[in-house]
C-alpha cells in the first residue's frame, strides 16, 4: 500500500495533467485534438479521485467522526460541479463567447487545486 508521500505525488501529478490537457484543449485546433485531449483529462481526473479518497481517509482526524469528515468531504467535492454550470456564463461573456477562456480557466482552477495538496502533512 502506498504511503502519505506516494498518494500527495499522485493526486499532484493527476491534478497537474488534468489542467495541462485542458490548457491544450483550450488551444485545440481541431475535433480529432480535442477527443485525445478530453481523453488524457478523464485519465488525470480519474487518477486523482481514486488517490485523493485515499489519501483523505488517510488524513481523517479520527475514527468516531469519520463518517461526518467524509459528508464534508463528499460536500466539498461536488460544491464545484455545482458552482461551475453557474459562473461558465460570465466566463464566457467576460471572454468574447471563447470556450478556449473557458477552458483556459479550468485550467487554471485545476493547477491551483493541485498546489492545495501540499500543506497536507498529518496522517493518524
Amino acid at each position: 500500500m502506498a504511503g502519505r508521500g506516494a498518494k500527495k505525488i499522485f493526486v499532484l501529478t493527476a491534478s497537474i495533467v488534468y489542467g495541462l490537457a485542458l490548457f491544450v484543449i483550450a488551444i485545440a485546433s481541431d475535433f480529432n485534438g480535442f477527443l485525445v485531449c478530453m481523453a488524457i483529462s478523464g485519465l488525470g481526473f480519474g487518477v486523482y479521485v481514486a488517490v485523493d479518497l485515499a489519501l483523505v481517509v488517510d488524513v481523517l482526524p479520527g475514527r468516531r467522526s469519520a463518517a461526518k469528515d467524509l459528508g464534508v468531504f463528499n460536500i466539498a467535492g461536488a460544491l464545484p460541479f455545482s458552482i461551475a454550470p453557474a459562473i461558465a456564463p460570465a466566463i464566457l461573456a467576460v471572454g468574447g463567447g471563447s470556450y478556449g477562456v473557458l477552458y483556459t480557466v479550468a485550467g487554471l482552477c485545476a493547477i491551483i487545486g493541485a498546489a492545495a495538496i501540499l500543506p497536507v502533512r498529518r496522517v493518524r
